[in-house]
């Protein structure tokens, strides 16, 4: 059910103006990391940004942690056929709430590229971010922020997991 609210956060956000979060990827990415940043649709910046701000709320400094919070669902975006729309994002949203098994059929099916890259969004960032110029750390997280088993041995991937399951 935090993914319906997770949704219902984002349509409320793009809405109304609001933050993208510009000032946290100057401080916290680096040059070409804050270019795929910026390329991100204005509803992920929004998200990113509301998930490094909480964490800084929180008293996390880390920049690999802030950097993967701005990056974490840049794998989504990051262009080309299988670009997660914000059609998909209904899609998804509702298929992980009351069919979940149908999306993970329909990835790794190959059917669409679509479903694959929602399956596989946390590594594909994690390959744009290391092409980018990220720490490995950075990518490490990334490549992590969805395998919730993986956060026990790991306070950071904890905290990035807990913030955003809640934005």
């Amino acid at each position: 059910m935090y993914r319906v609210r997770q949704f219902g956060r984002a349509v409320g956000a793009w809405t109304r103006p609001a933050d993208l979060g510009e000032d946290l990827a100057d401080r916290f990415l680096p040059p070409r990391a804050a270019d795929l940043y910026a390329a991100m649709p204005g509803y992920d910046r929004r998200h990113a940004a509301s998930v490094a701000r909480a964490l800084l709320v929180q008293g996390h400094r880390e920049p690999e942690l802030m950097a993967a919070a701005l990056l974490h669902d840049v794998g989504k975006t990051a262009g080309g056929p299988g670009r997660l729309r914000l059609w998909h994002r209904v899609a998804v949203v509702l298929l992980q709430a009351w069919w979940p098994g149908l999306l993970l059929r329909l990835g790794r099916a190959g059917r669409s590229r679509v479903w694959q890259v929602q399956l596989d969004h946390a590594a594909i960032g994690a390959r744009l971010a290391a092409q980018a110029g990220c720490p490995a750390r950075t990518v490490e997280l990334i490549r992590c922020h969805e395998d919730h088993a993986a956060a026990a041995a790991d306070p950071l991937l904890a905290a990035l997991q807990a913030v955003d399951d809640t934005y």
